[in-house]
């Protein structure tokens, strides 16, 4: 199943959405990867964000060149009780992924715990260990 959260990006606008977080996307840097779809359903003007720096990324698939917007957006999950600090990420463009997936690095810096990948069970690092939080349903772009 994975864990995935709800998230609130702002990329010149805020938007809500479903984001995997995947540990084995290691990074040095919080980033937030996202379709090249999400960019276009959500009207984002990529133009205002600068240039970017186009890097090849190892996935399971084998090599992808992306575009990296260094330090473009910022990101927080939202729960109905809470949300957590806003981090600034590097936003990460691809070309063939569907869904918005959160580095390692994110995913630390925003106080996520990974209790149960294959459940989907997670936690904000603070919080009781008793406090079992569950994965939203995938959101595909």
């Amino acid at each position: 199943m994975g864990v995935r959260v709800k998230i609130r990006v702002s990329i010149g606008k805020v938007i809500e959405c479903i984001a995997l977080a995947n540990s084995g996307f290691e990074t040095d840097t919080p980033q937030l990867l996202v379709p090249t779809s999400f960019i276009l359903k959500n009207r984002i003007n990529i133009r205002k964000l600068g240039k970017p720096e186009n890097l090849e990324y190892d996935t399971a698939g084998g090599p992808v060149m992306m575009y990296v917007y260094y330090k473009a957006c910022s990101v927080n999950v939202v729960e109905s009780d809470r949300a957590s600090q806003e981090v600034i990420a590097d936003l990460v463009i691809s070309p063939i992924e569907k869904e918005v997936i959160m580095s390692d690095a994110l995913i630390e810096e925003l106080g996520i715990l990974i209790v149960s990948p294959r459940k989907g069970f997670w936690r904000f690092l603070e919080e009781p260990s008793e406090k079992i939080r569950q994965s939203y349903p995938k959101q595909y772009w």
